[in-house]
C-alpha cells in the first residue's frame, strides 16, 4: 500500500473505501433515495383515497387511486431490495478489505511485535473490531443517511400542508441534537474500554485453551477460572456501561417527536370541526409525524454505530501503523548457496539491557555442517532467527554469498536457510498436508512415506483410522510431543532446502532414529549444508565443525578435539554425558 492510499485510509477510512468500490457505494445510495421518496409519497396517496371516499367519488376514481398506490408500494419493494443488496456488497467488500490489510500486515511483522501482544487481542482486532468497523461504515452510515434523507423529504411536505401544524408539533425537535452529541461522547468512550476487556477476555480463554495441558498438570485450573471470572466480570462491567448509555437512545429520540401526535391533537381539532382539512389530511399528517420518529432514531443509532466502529478504527489503525523492524527491503534473490559468514554480530532483546550474542563470528561454506552447543541462555535460537531475519541485525554483519542479508529478499532467504523450530508447531490439518507444509505442492506419498520412515514415525501414523490423512487437533494436540517433532522434522527434510537447520528438534528422538536422520543427511552430503543446535553430543558427532556459546560470546570454534581442549563448556558436557564421541 502506497503512503498517500495509508494517509487516506487512515484519516478518511470511509471516503477511502467509497473511493475504492464507487458502484457499490454509489447505486446504494441511489435506490436509498427513491426508496425514501416513494415512503414520502405514499401517506399523500393515502390521503386522496380517503378523501375521495369521503366526498363520495366515482368508483373508478377510486379505484384509480388505489392502484396508482399499489404501484408506488410494489416500486418501494424493489427500490428496497436494491439498497440493500447494493450497499451490503459495499461494506462487506470493506470489511474483507480492512481484515486482509490487517493479516497481511501482521505477518510482515517479527517476534518482538508478538511479545508485546497477545494472540487473543489479535484475534479480538481481526474479527469483532473489523465487524464493528463495518457495522460503522455499513449499517451504521446506511441508517444516518436513511434519517437524514427522510427528513429532507418528508419535513418539506408536512410545511406545505400547515406550517401551523409543523412547528408546533415539532417543536422539542431542537432539544433533540444536542441530547444526541452528549450521549455519543459517552459511546466513544465507554465502547473503546469494552473493546478493550474483549481483547483481555478473548486472550485468556486462548492462553488458558491452549495451555489446559500444563494448566492441568500443576493443578491450576481454579487459578485459571477465577482470572478468567475476574476478567469476564470486567468485560460484563464496561458492556453494561455501554449499555446503558445506548438505552437513552430510545427515549432521547421518540420524546421530540412522539409527543407531536399528542400536540396534533389538540392542535387539529378545531379545524377539523371547523371543515378547513379533511380527513385525509389529518391521516397523511399523522402519519408524517411518525415518519420523523425513525429518522430522529436513526440519528441516533446511526451515530453509536459510527462511534463505535471508529472506536474500533483506531485500535485497527494502530496496528496498521506499527512497522515491522524486518523490512522486506532486499532485492537479491538467492540462486544457490555458497558461504555464510558473520561479522562480530551482537544483539539485545528489546526488553533487555544485557547483550543475547556479543562479537559472534564464524563462516559456513556450502556442503559443510555446523554444530552449535552451549547452555542454556547462551544465544544459541537467537543466532539462529538472526539468520532467518525473524530478529532485525542491529550490530555486526551476515553475509550470505558475499551479500548483506538485508539485501536478499526474506523469502529467498528463507527458502535457503530452512528453520526446524524447537517449538513443534503443527497445523490443523491432515498429516501428509502437514508434511507438504513447506512445498508448492503436495508431495507424492511415496516421498511422505520414505520421511515418516526416517524420522520413525509410520508405524504410529498407520494405526490410525485414516494414516496419513487423518486430521490434526490445533497445533497437533492429538499426537504427543515426541510425534510432532518429528513430524517436523520429516516437514524440514522433504523440502531439500540448501541449508537445514535443527534448532534443538532431535531431543525427542530416541539414538536408532537419531541415526536414520543421520544417514538421510547424509544422502546429500556436499550439496546440503547444515546447521544442528543440540545439547546431546551424540546429535553432533558427525558435524565437520562445533560452535560453542557461553553467554552469548564464542568460547570456541573447531573440529571436536580443538574444542574439546579449548572449551571448558564442553569439556564439562562431555564429562557429565560420559562420552567421548569418536569424531572422524
Amino acid at each position: 500500500m502506497q503512503p498517500s492510499e495509508n494517509a487516506l485510509l487512515f484519516k478518511r477510512p470511509l471516503l477511502f473505501y467509497i473511493k475504492n468500490n464507487p458502484r457499490a457505494f454509489s447505486l446504494g445510495m441511489l435506490f436509498l433515495l427513491f426508496t425514501n421518496a416513494l415512503d414520502g409519497i405514499y401517506p399523500l396517496v393515502m390521503k386522496q383515497i380517503i378523501d375521495s371516499i369521503e366526498a363520495r367519488a366515482p368508483m373508478s376514481e377510486v379505484t384509480k387511486t388505489c392502484m396508482i398506490f399499489a404501484l408506488v408500494m410494489a416500486s418501494l419493494a424493489a427500490t428496497r431490495l436494491g439498497w440493500r443488496a447494493f450497499f451490503g456488497k459495499f461494506h462487506t467488500y470493506a470489511a474483507e478489505d480492512i481484515r486482509r490489510r490487517i493479516f497481511n500486515h501482521l505477518t510482515s511483522l517479527g517476534p518482538n511485535f508478538f511479545h508485546k501482544n497477545q494472540v487473543g487481542e489479535l484475534m479480538s482486532l481481526l474479527t469483532n473490531d473489523v465487524q464493528s468497523f463495518r457495522q460503522a461504515i455499513g449499517p451504521g452510515l446506511l441508517i444516518l443517511a436513511d434519517g437524514v434523507i427522510i427528513i429532507a423529504i418528508v419535513f418539506p411536505i408536512m410545511v406545505m400542508m400547515n406550517w401551523s401544524w409543523t412547528w408546533k408539533v415539532l417543536i422539542f425537535l431542537p432539544l433533540v441534537p444536542l441530547m444526541i452529541w452528549k450521549v455519543m461522547k459517552l459511546i466513544h468512550t465507554n465502547y473503546k474500554i469494552q473493546q478493550d476487556r474483549f481483547s483481555e477476555l478473548t486472550g485468556v480463554a486462548q492462553e488458558t485453551v491452549g495451555g489446559i495441558r500444563v494448566i492441568k498438570s500443576f493443578s491450576q485450573e481454579h487459578n485459571r477460572t477465577q482470572l478468567f471470572n475476574g476478567v469476564s466480570a470486567a468485560f460484563e462491567k464496561a458492556c453494561n456501561k455501554v449499555a446503558k448509555v445506548d438505552s437513552l437512545f430510545v427515549p432521547v429520540m421518540e420524546f421530540g417527536v412522539t409527543s407531536g401526535s399528542v400536540i396534533l391533537l389538540f392542535v387539529a381539532k378545531d379545524d377539523l370541526y371547523a371543515g378547513t382539512v379533511t380527513i385525509g389530511t389529518f391521516f397523511a399528517f399523522h402519519r408524517y409525524i411518525q415518519k420523523m420518529v425513525w429518522p430522529m432514531t436513526a440519528l441516533g443509532m446511526g451515530f453509536s454505530m459510527m462511534q463505535k466502529g471508529y472506536a474500533s478504527f483506531e485500535r485497527i489503525k494502530d496496528v496498521l501503523k506499527t512497522d515491522t523492524d524486518i523490512p522486506d527491503n532486499g532485492k537479491i534473490e538467492i540462486t544457490r548457496f555458497e558461504k555464510l559468514e558473520f561479522r562480530n554480530v551482537s544483539y539485545k532483546h528489546q526488553s533487555s539491557t544485557v547483550y543475547a550474542l556479543k562479537n559472534v563470528s564464524f563462516t559456513l561454506k556450502a556442503g559443510e555442517s555446523l554444530g552449535i552447543m552451549g547452555p542454556v541462555g547462551a544465544g544459541k535460537t537467537t543466532l539462529l532467527h538472526l539468520l532467518t531475519r525473524l530478529y532485525p541485525l542491529t550490530e555486526g554483519e551476515i553475509l550470505v554469498n558475499g551479500h548483506a542479508i538485508e539485501d536478499i529478499t526474506q523469502e529467498s532467504l528463507r527458502k535457503t536457510f530452512l528453520l526446524v523450530p524447537q517449538e513443534a508447531f503443527l497445523f490443523s490439518e491432515s498429516i501428509s498436508e502437514n508434511v507438504s507444509f513447506g512445498l508448492t505442492e503436495r508431495a507424492s506419498d511415496q516421498d511422505i512415506l520414505r520421511m515418516t520412515e526416517t524420522v520413525d514415525l509410520t508405524r504410529e501414523i498407520q494405526s490410525l483410522p485414516h494414516q496419513f490423512e487423518s486430521q490434526l487437533g490445533e497445533r497437533g494436540v492429538n499426537l504427543s510431543g515426541g510425534q510432532k517433532q518429528r513430524l517436523t522434522i520429516a516437514r524440514g527434510l522433504i523440502m531439500k532446502t540448501p541449508v537445514l537447520i535443527l534448532d534443538d528438534s532431535l531431543s525427542a528422538v530416541d539414538t536408532r532414529t537419531e541415526k536414520a536422520i543421520e544417514n538421510e543427511l547424509g544422502k546429500d552430503k556436499g550439496s546440503m549444508s547444515r546447521i544442528i543446535v543440540a545439547h546431546r553430543l551424540s546429535s553432533l558427532k558427525t558435524v565437520d565443525r562445533l560452535l560453542i556459546l557461553r553467554d552469548g560470546e564464542v568460547e570456541a570454534l573447531g573440529t571436536y578435539q580443538e574444542v574439546l581442549k579449548a572449551s571448558p563448556t564442553f569439556q564439562k558436557t562431555v564429562s557429565i554425558q560420559g562420552q567421548e564421541v569418536n569424531h572422524e
